[in-house]
């Protein structure tokens, strides 16, 4: 028998081309906080997740939509874009929460993206179409954007494109809110800056054409986030199930492999040991 899951509503669909317009707003640097796990959408999955996962994010969202916003902030957050293009300096920068063309899209996951890396594949079980290089490029040229932003998959990477017309960035902060690599408890942010010092806690960036990228470290208080998140889900319910061990252990990934392409971990030539335990 075949199940079907539901479709995301057709709202969330966009173009690359809606990207294109002029910048919301023009600024020397800036950070792209996404997933703190207070946003629904976030819940959703791909169908490579399996069933469980899914029903627990299911009965995830509809508790939050029960315990959030009052119904005169509605109109507010109907009224909040699915996507933004700003300007870092002259570089144009496009910010989503999923893909190019979905709001909730997978396809700049970092286990879709080409090349494709087997131990991140198999980790995931990623089963779907991988998104080809050209696929992205093709997203830079027509929403006309040096940088995309975005977030929602879960697991941060960055990499970046040479094309014969520029050099182009995705760069995927994962969540800001969850546990994202191996043995550490903070998520990621990203930042985008004109000025051309590397941050002390630099994850892992790149420099190009004059805009600094870095990847950095949203750092809290790990045990009140603890006790927090268990006293609000209890042993069996939906979220304890999904993101109790990511919160208590962190993800399998290493920043080393979340810096794709040419992009590069500040501590990464320092030893052998350095490079294996990750940066």
């Amino acid at each position: 028998m075949t199940v079907l899951r539901p479709a995301c509503p057709v709202a969330y669909r966009y173009r690359p081309e809606d990207l294109a317009g002029p910048p919301a707003f023009t600024c020397t640097t800036l950070y792209v906080a996404g997933g703190l796990y207070g946003n629904p959408y976030a819940l959703d999955y791909p169908g490579y997740v399996p069933d469980t996962v899914v029903a627990d994010s299911n009965a995830v969202v509809a508790r939050l939509r029960a315990a959030t916003a009052a119904a005169e902030d509605y109109p507010w957050l109907a009224g909040l874009p699915r996507y933004l293009t700003v300007a870092v300096g002259e570089h144009r920068v496009g910010i989503v929460h999923g893909d190019p063309e979905n709001l909730a899209g997978w396809r700049l996951a970092l286990e879709a993206i080409e090349p494709q890396q087997p131990h991140i594949r198999d980790r995931t079980g990623f089963a779907g179409t991988p998104t080809t290089t050209g696929q992205v490029l093709d997203w830079f040229r027509c929403a006309d954007v040096n940088v995309l932003c975005c977030t929602h998959t879960g697991l941060p990477y960055a990499q970046d494109y040479q094309d014969p017309v520029g050099r182009y960035l995705v760069a995927n902060n994962g969540c800001a809110g969850l546990p994202s690599f191996a043995g550490r408890h903070h998520g990621v942010l990203t930042r985008l800056s004109v000025l051309p010092d590397v941050p002390g806690d630099s994850l892992y960036g790149l420099t190009t054409a004059g805009l600094r990228f870095d990847a950095l470290p949203v750092r809290y208080d790990h045990a009140r986030w603890i006790t927090h998140f268990l006293s609000d889900w209890p042993p069996g319910s939906p979220a304890r199930r999904s993101y109790h061990h990511r919160i208590e252990r962190g993800t399998w990934l290493t920043p080393d492999h979340a810096a794709r392409g040419t992009v590069t971990c500040p501590g990464a030539q320092e030893t052998d040991l350095d490079r294996r335990r990750g940066c």
